[in-house]
């Protein structure tokens, strides 16, 4: 793609746009960068960009400053409704997303994967898989750091492993990844996508401009979605008993030619649950299309440390185990999430809601949850749900809300915080909120003079 002397405009200056602006500006576009924002980080990035020579603009898009743009770039935070107010006048104007940006200069093969959960995870552990093949690897995408800011380091030897959300599939016209991954489909992201069959058809957007050369990885779950009937590429299933790479309860199992065996079980790696075999399996096979040894993949998982606030232990205080869950930010993940734990759950729920069905969980409340702590702006939503089913506090702030679940949880039971929501109301991140989690427990257990088994 050749963007040298064009107009383009970059709409949000998150890690996406600085990404996106600065591989523009590296490449001779002459570009603008709108934010809404006016915080000290949004002002250290626009002095970084303005010497770069970009013109920036901040506290609010105008008009004016967008108008006149032969391409725009949106990055996947930004709400792509606020187009039609920007350019009411110009309604065929190209506007594509950082991802897509991106892949027109990346070189290199990518392995993309997306799923309403586990995708963090599966990307992880892929690239770890890749990388002990021998192969130069680069994990990125919405795991934190941007395809658009890798591109300086990816040649046609490379290999990208790239975990995709639903926003980045907003804004793609030609992505192609050379295998592309759907783990799962769930409630989520209703406030953006206004549906679940809207965000079911971005999720398989994925597959979209993929070829007979291409490869599609599903887990067996969608095998009978009338969706999969639109996909051009090989198709490979995994999870159940019909496919190659089956997830057992403890353990992945491999069949061929009719015979079956183990090959990994949850004894050698630190991921626990039915759901992280699933993801291990989606692992083995991937890997094999890639041509990747078995060896490779156990070496990998074995090693594998998991997530961070990915159903952590914190530790055991007081003969009561605190989990740190804060990515599970929607009801199925925090679903998977209390199918793991084996003990009774004082479980902290909460934050902004995303609309998704909380009642789904109502018959796993009643069988583990002995109480819930309900924070942030979701909790009279959650509270109306559960509150005939469990007991059910409430807390105006992390540090709140773990003192009520010290003071409920019994020995031998767990205090687990898995939201179901996003963090945006009371945290900078999911990441911001499993630190405080962490930290209030730790202070409150200190000062009860609770003993600990910390990790």
């Amino acid at each position: 793609m050749d963007v040298k002397g064009k107009k383009i405009l970059v709409v949000g200056l998150g890690s996406s746009g600085f990404s996106s602006a600065a591989l523009l500006l590296q490449k001779g576009a002459k570009v603008k960068v709108t934010d809404a924002s006016d915080s000290e980080e949004i002002k250290r990035k626009s002095t970084i960009l303005r010497d770069k020579g970009a013109h920036v603009e901040t506290g609010g898009h105008t008009k004016g400053f967008c108008a006149g743009h032969e391409l725009v770039v949106m990055s996947p935070g930004v709400d792509r409704s606020i187009l039609s107010a920007l350019f009411e006048e110009k309604k065929d104007i190209s506007v594509i997303g950082e991802m897509e940006l991106g892949y027109l200069f990346c070189k290199a093969p990518i392995t993309a994967i997306t799923g309403t959960n586990g995708k963090t995870t599966v990307t992880s552990l892929m690239g770890d898989i890749i990388a002990l093949s021998g192969k130069h690897t680069i994990v990125c995408g919405n795991i934190g750091n941007p395809l658009a800011g890798e591109i300086g380091g990816i040649t046609e030897n490379s290999a990208v492993v790239l975990e995709v959300s639903s926003f980045q599939l907003e804004g793609i016209r030609s992505f192609r990844p050379r295998t592309a991954v759907l783990l799962n489909v769930t409630d989520d992201h209703y406030d953006r996508h206004g549906g679940f069959r809207s965000y079911k058809e971005h999720k398989f957007s994925i597959f979209s401009r993929q070829g007979i050369s291409d490869n599609a990885v599903l887990h067996s779950d969608l095998r009978r979605d009338p969706l999969v009937r639109n996909i051009k590429s090989k198709i490979f299933f995994y999870g159940d008993s019909s496919c190659r790479y089956t997830a057992d309860k403890g353990s992945v199992i491999f069949s061929h030619d009719g015979k079956s065996q183990t090959i990994i079980t949850d004894k050698d790696t630190s991921l626990r649950g039915k759901h992280n075999m699933e993801n291990i399996a989606c692992c083995c096979q991937v890997a094999e299309i890639e041509g990747i040894s078995l060896s490779a993949v156990k070496k990998a998982v074995k090693n594998f440390r998991g997530l961070e606030h990915r159903f952590q232990e914190v530790g055991t205080f007081g003969g009561v185990v605190f989990i740190d869950d804060s990515k599970a930010t929607n009801v199925d993940a925090a679903k998977r999430a209390l199918e793991s734990v084996d003990k009774r759950v004082v479980l902290i729920v909460g934050g902004r809601d995303k609309l998704g069905n909380y009642g789904a969980l109502v018959d796993l409340v009643k069988k583990k949850v002995a109480a819930l702590v309900v924070i942030g702006e979701a909790r009279e939503r959650i509270k109306r749900t559960f509150s005939d089913h469990a007991k059910v506090y409430e807390a105006g702030s992390m540090e709140e809300a773990v003192e009520i679940s010290v003071s409920a949880a019994k020995k031998g039971e767990a205090v687990m915080l898995s939201p179901m929501c996003s963090s945006f109301d009371m945290f900078d991140s999911y990441a911001h909120r499993g630190r405080v989690f962490r930290e209030s427990v730790r202070r409150i257990c200190v000062k009860n003079g609770i003993g600990s088994n910390e990790k």
